[in-house]
């Protein structure tokens, strides 16, 4: 009897957060021309909940550090959102329009996130429902990037001995526009005529991200045995990508 209890309190915590989360946004990755038709773009929330909702949408520019951890920063000098804030009826339609407002000359590429994120009702706005017993706010955070004015894909590798005798290997984008590093594969040759292929857990803190533009990645490894004692160490990198946009 405790566990149908048991059971029957974690169906109705699912069904409740259900119906507070129940809306969704698109497009999720969009890529924004600096000026013209293309430096606009419109986006669709639709709640699909039997409540109505308070939403709000801002811009964040996106930094990815060395160690692939995301730092946002307010973005809202670069972008007009009409409207940032509104109210959703039950199974009801909302358009956004996200204008690009920043510099027209775009050499590198710049990444932003557009972030939709439900929001408290105003008081008075819905009456609280009775045995609510969870406040759940969904959050969409999507991509959104500023072409720049030519496209170049490139990723330069480098190897360099740590302080401590372990080798760090960097990846810097020195590109215009990211990349994201599927499939990747490294390999290291030695002054010594030795190779190394790096394995799955070596490129863990690489494999799969997406490397912004004027940005790097690095992953530290113990050195190989075939490679110690070279007086130096290349790397080569192969990845499957293609820019698209």
């Amino acid at each position: 009897m405790f566990a149908k209890r048991i059971v029957a309190a974690l169906l109705l915590l699912v069904v409740t957060a259900s119906a507070l989360m129940a809306y969704q946004l698109s497009p999720l990755n969009v890529t924004y021309d600096p000026t013209g038709a293309g430096s606009a773009k419109v986006y669709t929330i639709v709640n699909d909940s039997d409540s109505p909702i308070a939403i709000e949408v801002r811009a964040e520019q996106r930094i990815i550090d060395i160690d692939g951890n995301e730092v946002n920063q307010d973005g809202s000098a670069y972008f007009s959102i009409q409207p940032n804030r509104m109210i959703i009826r039950p199974d009801s339609t909302q358009l956004v329009r996200v204008q690009y407002r920043g510099p027209q000359t775009v050499t590198s590429e710049m990444s932003f996130r557009i972030i939709s994120e439900q929001i408290p009702m105003p008081r008075g706005a819905q009456e609280e429902e009775a045995g609510q017993m969870i406040s759940f706010l969904f959050v969409y955070s999507t991509s959104a990037y500023v072409r720049p004015s030519r496209i170049v894909e490139s990723v330069s590798p480098s190897v360099s001995v740590t302080d401590d005798g372990n080798l760090e290997i960097i990846l810097e984008n020195t590109g215009s526009v990211h990349q994201m590093l599927n499939d990747l594969s490294v390999e290291l040759a030695g002054s010594n005529g030795a190779s190394y292929s790096l394995s799955e857990e070596e490129l863990q803190p690489l494999s799969d991200q997406n490397l912004l533009t004027n940005s790097q990645l690095r992953t530290v490894i113990e050195i190989p045995e075939a490679l110690q004692g070279c007086d130096s160490i290349a790397a080569s990198i192969d990845y499957d990508y293609e820019y698209s946009a």
